[in-house]
């Protein structure tokens, strides 16, 4: 998934002119791109597919986790595919600021910047494209780094419904976001849902004992947690339980379209995020 440049200049993500989308075709968006539009029409447009409307629901059902939802929608801005309603201003301070993945990008309304001619065949082009591209070793970059950023959100989310679920802030979960890449290349989604319910309830006894500590120590308790869990089941070659799919984090539309797109299946669940796993779902053609 294309990395958002956060030192990038305000202007950088300014809404283009409505007809600036004129020469954009589906495949100059790129896999994750094309992608990206395709979750942000089935999850918040009108009938038209002029419009992205801001409704409740609409953040969890585009992206498993609010960061990874901002990532794909500032993707679509800075593609000149999606265009703030109104002022763009309240847009660019909340990239600009610190705290920008807190900011409700998610709650805006978008406009849709595509041309009128083709734009009533948007999702049926995106679909062909994505079906039929051809697998090459860029194309499972690109795949590899949208299933990495999905497995991080799904158990980011499900850290923030474990925390919850244990009376603790959910806030404290997005620690767990730098620890999680590594363990998600030798274990399963799944898994790193299961290591995230441990680590609540490990930090919920730890609250009990310490009544919380200085500023900063439950995240560090929690990460704390969530490695010792994996590292004491990689040394003792015992393997950490797989949960499903739980309720509170249904299948978001980006993720369903990874899984279609990728040709993954029950895998992109129950498998280590790896290359190996992709080239047996969806061959590269220089293979």
């Amino acid at each position: 998934m294309p990395a958002i440049d956060r030192t990038a200049p305000a202007a950088k993500l300014k809404p283009p002119a409505v007809d600036s989308a004129d020469t954009i075709g589906v495949e100059d968006l790129g896999v994750f791109g094309a992608m990206a539009l395709m979750s942000a029409i089935q999850a918040g447009s009108d009938a038209g597919f002029r419009r992205l409307t801001a409704r409740t629901g609409l953040g969890p059902r585009l992206a498993p986790h609010r960061a990874l939802r901002h990532r794909l929608l500032l993707t679509l801005l800075n593609a000149g595919v999606l265009a703030p309603v109104g002022s763009c201003r309240r847009i660019d301070d909340a990239v600009a600021d610190p705290g920008w993945e807190d900011a409700s990008l998610e709650d805006a309304d978008w406009l849709i910047v595509w041309d009128d001619l083709t734009r009533g065949s948007l999702p049926t082009r995106l679909r062909t494209y994505l079906d039929g591209f051809v697998s090459t070793p860029r194309t499972r970059e690109v795949l590899l780094e949208t299933w990495q950023a999905l497995g991080i959100g799904e158990c980011l989310a499900f850290g923030e419904y474990a925390l919850s679920s244990h009376n603790l802030n959910p806030g404290l979960a997005r620690a767990a976001a730098a620890t999680l890449p590594p363990i998600l290349a030798q274990q399963s989604i799944a898994q790193g849902c299961a290591l995230m319910w441990f680590a609540a309830k490990h930090l919920a006894a730890w609250f009990l004992r310490h009544g919380g500590g200085a500023s900063g120590m439950a995240e560090l308790e929690f990460t704390k947690s969530i490695q010792l869990n994996f590292d004491r089941a990689l040394f003792q070659d015992r393997p950490i339980i797989a949960f499903q799919r739980h309720a509170a984090v249904p299948l978001s539309v980006l993720a369903g379209i990874f899984i279609w797109t990728s040709r993954l299946g029950e895998t992109y669940w129950t498998s280590p995020i790896s290359e190996s796993a992709l080239d047996q779902a969806r061959p590269s053609a220089t293979d």
